[in-house]
């Protein structure tokens, strides 16, 4: 803790600006709390305050702006890496896509507060070509949001943060160790999570080939396209793939035999929503389900058609 004071001691808003700027782009870096603990050590006056402001502001908005023209530039296939990385299964494509179906450019200024979707937000709005001016002035509106709500409890808990950074420094390395534990025992179990979910169905995947064979032989299987409607129309799907969702999972259990033979598929890396949605319908009483390896991805490379009707 120390030596993050000293470092805004030395640097200034530089430390902050990089680490806001960082944070946006992927990088997994506390910078919520981070801005807490530097507005709490700030001297408390206005010019330092608004500076500090400006400065979280500039590096957040700058880093969504990259993300941004990364989207536009390089598609979807930038979204597959960053969910690739990504910590938390939930903020996958699909939970992006379907968040900026439903709010569409103001659901930037709430998904800065989502971690996992904070990255993926720009880089969706690249992807779906969001005029830059709307994009600028909503990520503008999040930013200052964002940075408005760490700062403001720095000031309002200093005393409280200085009492804690105050314990921390007694303890010295000890404390800063018992911190570095405690954050890495948090991403080993959301790893193990994510492990834990994707090992469970590799065994079960289908192939394309596989596939193929099933859709020649007109084996009565059913294929669910667990990707959000808006990639359906934009780069189309399965032909005879139904759509899945949470709106529907009670539907669908509703309206097929448990002893189908269900085939899931997504664009996800690791089939990741394809196995969230294998998870859910098994836990209803499906038997017989296999996400798709590869994914649509894989299908089309393969020579597969596609319907966008």
């Amino acid at each position: 803790m120390n030596t993050l004071i000293e470092l805004v001691q030395t640097y200034g808003l530089w430390i902050i600006f990089l680490i806001t700027l960082f944070q946006s782009i992927g990088l997994p870096l506390p910078a919520f709390a981070i801005l807490i603990v530097t507005a709490a050590v700030t001297p408390a006056k206005a010019i330092d305050i608004i500076s500090l402001l400006m400065t979280a502001t500039a590096g957040s908005l700058i880093g969504d702006t990259i993300l941004y023209f990364a989207g536009k530039r390089l598609g979807t296939s930038i979204l597959g890496k960053l969910c690739r990385i990504s910590l938390s299964p939930d903020s996958c494509v699909k939970s992006s896509g379907d968040i900026f179906n439903r709010y569409g450019p103001p659901a930037l200024t709430v998904v800065k507060f989502v971690p996992g979707l904070s990255t993926l937000a720009p880089v969706v709005a690249g992807v779906y070509a969001m005029p830059i001016f709307s994009f600028i002035a909503f990520s503008l509106m999040a930013a200052v949001f964002y940075s408005t709500a760490a700062i403001s409890l720095g000031v309002l808990f200093r005393h409280e943060i200085g009492s804690l950074i105050a314990t921390l420094t007694e303890f010295g390395k000890l404390g800063v160790l018992a911190l570095i534990i405690s954050f890495g025992i948090y991403l080993l179990v959301k790893w193990l999570q994510r492990y834990r979910l994707i090992r469970q169905f590799r065994t079960d995947r289908v192939t394309v080939n596989d596939l193929f064979e099933l859709i020649q032989e007109r084996s009565g299987h059913i294929i669910f396209d667990a990707r959000p409607e808006d990639q359906r129309i934009r780069n189309g799907f399965i032909p005879g793939s139904i759509p899945i969702s949470d709106i529907n999972l009670s539907e669908i259990a509703n309206l097929y035999s448990e002893y189908d033979e269900i085939i899931v598929y997504c664009s996800c890396p690791n089939e990741l929503t394809a196995a969230k949605y294998a998870e859910k319908l098994r836990r209803t009483g499906f038997k017989r389900i296999r996400p798709l390896l590869g994914g649509l991805d894989e299908w089309t490379k393969s020579g597969g058609s596609v319907s966008f009707n």
